[in-house]
């Protein structure tokens, strides 16, 4: 399975089909969510501090962090996935970490996101991610690499994003947890 932006469905399924699998299309309302449905794939809500969580009891979540207020946010909901829990500054630790396994939240490096970045700020996401992946190894909490793509010739395919997270150094256990698709998620 794999994580991508809303976008036209018609030519993601396209692309999706030739790599054989499932996708999760993040959403914002209920429109988006029934045209992902209709189309067979998992819808999972984008949401901040914003949004009223109330409403959307018994669907997967996911919050974008990249700052401590957010980061604490999805541990505080319980979200299904942690996107991009980095910038260019570290906002991750072996106390998130630990929160995000308990509540059994994915964190998850969105692959797109990282190529709009110049060199400089690259390098500092990939070194931040370095790190990230060390706590998750050491927490047992559960990391993929998603194509997070806005355009369905952007998606990566899956032996690509699992190489990516096993170069970044996550455990083969964690990798085969993480990466299973009956357990995609988070919470069964």
């Amino acid at each position: 399975m794999d994580i991508v932006y809303p976008q036209p469905l018609k030519e993601l399924l396209q692309v999706s089909t030739y790599f054989k699998e499932q996708l999760i299309v993040l959403v914002l309302n209920d429109i988006q969510e029934k045209k992902v449905k209709q189309a067979e794939q998992i819808p999972c809500y984008l949401v901040d501090e914003k949004t009223d969580i109330n409403k959307l009891k018994n669907k997967k979540i996911a919050v974008k962090g990249g700052s401590v207020k957010s980061n604490e946010f999805a541990v505080k909901i319980k979200a299904d996935f942690l996107l991009q829990p980095v910038s260019e500054k570290q906002y991750f630790d072996l106390g998130l970490a630990k929160k995000l396994s308990e509540n059994e939240t994915t964190v998850v490096l969105m692959f797109e996101e990282l190529l709009d970045k110049n060199s400089f700020e690259r390098h500092l996401f990939w070194k931040n991610y370095l790190e990230v992946v060390r706590y998750c190894n050491k927490k047992n909490t559960k990391f993929i690499v998603a194509s997070g793509c806005k355009d369905p010739l952007n998606l990566k395919h899956p032996k690509i994003r699992r190489a990516l997270a096993s170069t970044l150094g996550l455990k083969e256990n964690i990798l085969k947890k993480s990466f299973d698709s009956a357990e995609w998620g988070g919470k069964k």
